[in-house]
């Protein structure tokens, strides 16, 4: 019996020291001298310390199902399946397997980081399975509140989400994919000033939700907004562009749809937006354009190996009827260069007219916002209103003594971003509010 009390002790020392090898070694022997549960735990943690998946997985299976209600051997036996079997499972991996494996894990009422890795492991497989039921489902097995609101940060340094922001985040986009757009609004007005890094993203989703409750005018706000606040990426121009298609203005659509077309490489990722596009053509009367960004669709989805939807065949050789002995482009990179040609046509007579109405404009005076100060390695930040438009300043405009969040008052001045190639303002005279 000393023996066997010195070597629960050695092992003991050597595990919290972490010379998990050795004590290894010990865990074994006096397992199947005891079976004890301490004894259990013990070998357990060493084999999971040691990454040992294959043995660790077999131990906890029988560990759980001998000593259900021993919380050291619970907590081990959560982060074996965390560790060795979840965290393994690749992006690739079914909806229904990362659910499986889930649940086994929630079973055992994990707290804390194992809990929160658990539920987020769901989420991004729901999420990008596009099943939102299941986002729905499991987002709220995890309070927002227990979350950190501390930004990730990459490998460059940059700073990214917290975990509560990508909590909203998942939460608001599974209400609104349930049609419950009011409480989605709720939310984002609700958390909005919490993260102003997000700002972007969650006032699109305000903007997604308008759009679904058929406010297009308040949708439209708030998009134009962001298209003048931030570099807008391709797919908020397509959604912006079918809201104002739905409030009746094609031409301003068909506009948007453009400028999201040029704006991104990856043909593969705009294939419902060429289809937008020549379905919009076709309403237009520009039955070539329409022809030719529907079998660029065709051709993309066809290099991928996708199905192309029967809607999209026929609609072709309708346009082919319609438009007569003139060929369909052969080739993907015969349609694209006839895409790309309407896009450089119309975009460039919009840019030269941009360029020329920015200075029409007249100085906005004696605007009211809050100070957003960014990162702090930025010169500049911006000046955000009450109607959620942002203003651009540099940091050496501010008053002394600024932070984040303090309410200024300013003029805007009309100015031209050549880079992103469209209008803009820059906050001048700032000044404390009084």
């Amino acid at each position: 019996m000393a023996d066997i009390t010195e070597q629960k002790q050695k092992a003991n020392q050597l595990r919290k020291v972490k010379n998990f090898r050795e004590a290894l070694l010990l865990y074994k022997d006096l397992w199947k001298e005891t079976g004890d549960e301490f004894d259990g735990a013990g070998l357990l943690h060493c084999l999971r310390k040691l990454e040992l998946f294959d043995e660790a997985i077999v131990l906890a299976d029988e560990l759980i199902a001998k000593y259900p209600d021993f919380e050291w051997c619970r907590n081990e036996v959560i982060w074996v399946y965390i560790q060795g079997v979840l965290n393994k499972l690749g992006e690739e991996e079914s909806l229904e397997r990362v659910v499986e494996t889930a649940n086994r894990i929630m079973s055992l009422n994990p707290t804390g980081l194992a809990a929160k890795l658990t539920v987020f492991k769901v989420l991004k497989s729901a999420k990008s399975s596009n099943h939102w039921e299941t986002v729905n489902e499991w987002v709220v097995k995890i309070a927002p509140d227990s979350l950190s609101t501390n930004p990730m940060i990459d490998d460059t340094g940059r700073e990214g989400w917290s975990d509560q922001s990508l909590w909203y985040n998942y939460r608001i986009n599974g209400l609104i994919e349930k049609g419950d757009a009011k409480e989605a609004i709720s939310i984002v007005d609700e958390i909005l000033e919490r993260f102003p890094r997000q700002r972007k993203f969650l006032l699109r989703l305000k903007a997604l939700a308008n759009h679904l409750l058929g406010n297009l005018p308040e949708s439209e706000r708030i998009y134009q907004n962001l298209s003048s606040d931030y570099k807008p990426d391709w797919w908020m121009l397509h959604e912006y562009a079918k809201v104002v298609r739905d409030i009746g203005r094609r031409e301003d659509a068909l506009k948007l749809m453009y400028q999201a077309a040029s704006g991104h490489s990856k043909l593969e990722s705009m294939v419902s937006l060429f289809v937008d596009i020549g379905i919009l053509c076709k309403e237009l009367g520009n039955y070539e354009e329409a022809r030719a960004h529907l079998v660029l669709c065709k051709y993309v989805r066809n290099e991928k190996g996708w199905t192309v939807p029967e809607p999209i065949i026929n609609t072709v050789d309708d346009l082919n009827k319609i438009i007569g002995n003139n060929k369909e482009p052969s080739s993907l990179k015969e349609a694209l260069s006839i895409c790309r040609t309407e896009w450089s046509k119309l975009l460039g007579k919009e840019n030269n007219l941009k360029n020329l109405s920015y200075k029409k404009r007249k100085v906005k005076k004696g605007l009211v916002g809050k100070v957003s100060l960014g990162r702090s390695d930025r010169p500049f930040c911006f000046i955000i209103a009450k109607d959620e438009q942002s203003f651009f300043c540099y940091k050496s405009d501010l008053p002394p003594d600024i932070t984040d969040g303090n309410e200024v008052s300013f003029d805007a001045i009309p100015s031209f971003d050549k880079k992103k190639n469209r209008e803009s303002w820059k906050a001048s005279n700032i000044q404390h509010c009084t």
